[in-house]
């Protein structure tokens, strides 16, 4: 056998911790691809089918996403293309199964940092595997919540090579995301849960080291758990998942980690200050402009988010005379910085979250913001806490006021504008829509709003 240059064999690759590193980056890169997280499980594809853009817009012509809106999946064109996710997903958790097999029998000695370095690639490599088989779950098979009972959707794939997967049921399934996520955790406990998680430590500057720095561009201890209260939500265990939020929630509080503040100043698109865990995506401007581009007048396409004063911001909005017709503005800086009103017409508002950085940006903000995909934020943390508790009786209620109410807060609305002051009086169900509203304006762009309506079983808003 001739090995061609340039080719690494798996018996190479796993001989240094040098190649478990690599293997677990190349993890990370294929989450990234247009197929994956670089685009259709963020602004693409998933955001099409929560009904968040308006698809009829001349700027936009995009069939296959039109389709998905329609919820058309059995389109020829579309079917081609979600089984590109489906393969897509399934071949980064193949990888996955390939790395923990080999890791697990590999002593720490192969390891500059020895134990340590073991547990925390291999707890990583844990939490990739729940993560992936989680949002295909929750793609490909119906919510806990429309009582799915025995019947059979997706496999949960932990072996390499698995010729043979058997679908499970949607319970079966989220126990062995839980499972995979707790082990994950019980891995990636020593080294991460004494960090303090500072926005310059864990995205813009190297950590303790080189090798394991930048430690928020992976799934650390903290992201494994906010996501373990995320999967807990979805499969209607509401005591489970309250725990592993409160416990991401203390350490935020006592460490000062994750802390939504506005740095749009500082030329950073994303506020990726309070992001606990998001992918590192190099060609993430150019995925977004395959779909999105404003480089000339000839080539203008965008995705519009339908409708953003009534559907996301309505309440909050202040509403002017200019001389160019009727002006709006709002407090909050999700209005201001992740949607334009392009030509000022009020209705079709071009998705900006993923354009270059603004100008004025340091060179360390611009490296984030502009390659950053956000996965988890601390303020869904809060989201999960707050679900939970506002069920609870009166202190739970108040409780759960204060969160959204200190969310609103750090996206810079006052406690004068329209729904701070609903919050107030708002009993449980009214409680509700308005965190409902508020999670469709942070998630804008992130993938994220169709699965509140799939978890919670509601009609999406503007669904034909």
């Amino acid at each position: 056998d001739i090995q061609q240059e340039g080719e690494v064999t798996v018996d190479q690759l796993y001989s240094t911790g040098e190649g478990y590193r690599t293997a677990l980056n190349g993890v990370y890169q294929a989450m990234g691809r247009p197929a994956l997280y670089g685009r259709e499980f963020s602004f693409g594809l998933v955001d099409c089918m929560s009904q968040q853009y308006d698809l009829a817009n001349e700027s936009f012509s995009n069939d296959l996403y039109i389709k998905a809106s329609e919820f058309k999946y059995n389109d020829v064109s579309l079917v081609d293309f979600i089984d590109n996710i489906w393969t897509s997903g399934f071949k980064v958790i193949a990888n996955t199964n390939d790395l923990i097999q080999n890791i697990e029998k590999t002593s720490p000695e192969l390891f500059e940092e020895g134990e340590m370095e073991r547990n925390l690639i291999m707890g990583e490599a844990y939490a990739c595997r729940a993560l992936m088989h989680f949002d295909l779950l929750r793609l490909f098979a119906p919510a806990p919540s429309t009582n799915p009972g025995d019947r059979k959707f997706i496999p949960y794939v932990n072996t390499y090579p698995s010729y043979i997967s058997n679908p499970k049921t949607v319970n079966e399934c989220l126990e062995l995301i839980a499972k995979d996520l707790i082990d994950a955790k019980q891995l990636l406990w020593k080294y991460d849960s004494a960090g303090s998680f500072s926005r310059s430590n864990n995205f813009e500057l190297a950590g303790s080291g080189e090798k394991i720095s930048l430690i928020r561009f992976h799934l650390n201890y903290w992201a494994a758990t906010a996501l373990l209260a995320r999967v807990y939500l979805y499969a209607q265990k509401e005591d489970e998942a309250l725990e592993q939020a409160k416990e991401v929630m203390n350490f935020a509080s006592q460490k000062g980690a994750f802390s939504l503040a506005d740095r749009f100043y500082y030329g950073d698109r994303k506020c990726y200050s309070d992001v606990i865990f998001g992918l590192h995506v190099i060609d993430l401007l150019d995925y977004n402009k395959d779909i999105m581009s404003m480089e000339n007048e000839n080539n203008v396409k965008y995705l519009a988010v339908l409708e953003a004063d009534k559907n996301y911001f309505g309440e909050d909005l202040e509403i002017s005379k200019g001389d160019n017709g009727t002006i709006m503005t709002s407090n909050d800086y999700r209005f201001k910085y992740w949607i334009e009103d392009m030509n000022n017409e009020h209705y079709s508002y071009r998705l900006t979250k993923y354009d270059a950085s603004t100008s004025g940006a340091t060179a360390g903000v611009m490296e984030v913001s502009d390659h950053i995909v956000p996965f988890i934020r601390m303020s869904e943390v809060y989201y999960i806490a707050a679900e939970i508790l506002c069920k609870r009786g009166a202190e739970g209620l108040t409780k759960a006021k204060s969160y959204l109410s200190y969310i609103k807060g750090r996206r810079g609305l006052k406690k004068t504008d329209m729904t701070l002051q609903k919050i107030e009086n708002a009993q449980p169900d009214e409680f509700m829509d308005l965190l409902i509203n508020d999670m469709r304006r942070e998630w804008i762009g992130e993938g994220q709003t169709y699965f509140i309506y799939k978890r919670l079983n509601k009609n999406i808003p503007n669904a034909n």
